[in-house]
């Protein structure tokens, strides 16, 4: 069947169109499919309309959507050659009419209003119907859409809004779902329906035929929306936590680092000092000269005081190692920590610019491992004589809290820890002070925080009345040994 320009749409068996209007409301429709015959479907309904009813067409879409329209409205009976004729058909590329309407690359109003209203008003002129109008499907901005230039496409959509209101048009647009896969792509979404009056959902929602069904879909797809929602809110979170992490993956190798460059000087030194007197001793011996008594008195001296504290590095090592796998172990006993402490400063080198002084009572027992708090005592106290360059006092004081804790405080008169430092200097391989070297690996505050905090205690740093440090360690009221027959003898 070949129809007319005054050929009725309802002789056709397809459903009826949704009146658009002829006036400015629902003037501009979307449409978003995921197959083009669903794309040329729908249009061949919006055009075959107007063509049935006398008015004119305009088709700006690509060279395929072009041909495969003319099929489908030659399907439905239409004479497009004769509507071509007439010049009530208007077909036209996408591309290169978008050239037209451009200026630096952005869609121009001005040009716009030439070009698309030349070509509006010159169909419109060719209708036949009391109320000449046109039906227009563009698919330039599914052009910048695929472009990614999703600016580009918007502000083209809001001048196709001020051409409707001004020429007897309605406008039909397409973008295909594949545009907005993307979960970020959802805003982008929203305002393209914001700029139409009518939405055409994709042909997996138009295939639900039943009212029922359509419903049912709705909900499927805001249970999908939620779900994605929440999905994205959980790989954000899981980014952000990767991030962090990774942050600190980074810091971890660079304080590794540190700590080989450290370790690798801390070492050196004594096995430097060995090797220089075990080269002298055997300098003499191979020459057959006898070593004065002085001189290998002096020798086996800083021989034993350099393997000692290799043997010191080597332990800390070791505890740093325990520590990290969660294998750091206590043996508490009923210890009197005022000889501990005693003992423990007193076997410290003199350095002639230091002076000790210990301040406590004349016993204090506690459940303790003598062993790990010896190391908390000689870490603070080390600490004190070596952050004290210039000499001074350090003086070590130990006592009860009124409330039962212990306190055990070491104070120093050296160049202080920085406020900004004073938690970071507990961290493992920390060094206090980067500007100036100062001997250790920075791991004794480290591991003398875990063997305190592996007691139930804390220890932090205090300013004292002067220019210095003070370490505070406070031990828990529960470790006090009560029971009388729990105390060595001797």
């Amino acid at each position: 069947m070949s129809l007319s320009g005054s050929s009725q749409l309802s002789s056709l068996s397809m459903p009826p169109l949704p009146d658009l209007g002829s006036g400015e409301h629902h003037n501009h429709s979307v449409q978003f499919y995921q197959d083009d015959r669903f794309l040329l479907e729908e249009l061949a309904r919006f055009v075959g309309a107007a063509l049935g009813a006398g008015d004119a067409g305009v088709v700006i879409a690509t060279e395929p959507h072009r041909r495969a329209l003319v099929e489908q409205l030659g399907a439905l009976g239409l004479d497009v050659d004769l509507a071509l004729r007439q010049g009530r058909y208007v077909p036209l590329d996408a591309a290169a009419t978008l050239a037209r309407c451009l200026t630096d690359n952005r869609p121009d109003y001005s040009r716009c209003a030439v070009v698309l209203g030349g070509i509006i008003n010159r169909a419109v002129a060719h209708a036949t119907t009391p109320q000449p109008r046109a039906a227009l499907f563009g698919e330039m901005v599914a052009l910048l859409w695929a472009d990614g230039q999703y600016e580009n496409a918007l502000t083209l959509e809001r001048i196709w809004n001020e051409l409707i209101a001004r020429h007897p048009i309605r406008v039909h647009c397409a973008y295909p779902m594949a545009g907005f896969s993307q979960a970020d792509d959802a805003s982008w979404f929203d305002a393209v329906c914001a700029a139409h009056t009518q939405v055409v959902p994709a042909e997996s929602y138009r295939a639900q035929v039943g009212e029922n069904e359509r419903l049912r879909a709705v909900a499927l797809l805001q249970q999908k929306a939620q779900a994605l929602e929440t999905e994205i809110d959980e790989r954000r979170r899981a980014q952000a936590e990767l991030r962090q992490r990774n942050q600190e993956l980074r810091a971890a190798v660079a304080a590794r680092d540190e700590f080989l460059s450290v370790a690798a000087h801390e070492l050196k030194t004594p096995i430097t000092t060995l090797r220089a007197y075990a080269q002298l001793l055997l300098r003499a011996r191979a020459r057959g000269h006898e070593t004065p008594a002085q001189r290998l008195e002096t020798a086996l001296a800083a021989i034993e005081q350099q393997t000692g504290k290799l043997s010191q590095l080597v332990e800390r090592l070791l505890d740093s190692a325990q520590i990290e796998a969660g294998k750091l172990r206590l043996d508490p006993t009923a210890t009197d920590l005022v000889g501990l402490v005693r003992a423990t400063v007193e076997r410290q080198v003199e350095s002639g610019k230091h002076r000790l002084i210990f301040r406590g009572p004349e016993r204090l027992e506690a459940l303790v491992d003598p062993l790990r708090f010896e190391q908390v005592i000689g870490n603070l106290v080390d600490n004190a004589i070596k952050f004290s360059p210039d000499g001074g006092t350090v003086t070590v004081e130990l006592g009860r809290e009124p409330d039962g804790q212990i306190r055990l405080a070491v104070t120093d008169e050296g160049i202080g820890v920085p406020l900004e430092a004073r938690e970071e200097v507990f961290n493992r391989f920390h060094q206090a002070h980067d500007g100036r070297h100062l001997a250790g690996m920075g791991l004794g505050l480290y591991i003398s925080r875990e063997i305190v905090q592996s007691h139930g205690g804390w220890v932090r740093i205090e300013d004292p009345p002067h220019p210095g440090t003070r370490f505070v360690v406070s031990l828990p009221v529960a470790l006090t040994a009560r029971q009388p027959d729990a105390v060595p003898s001797g």
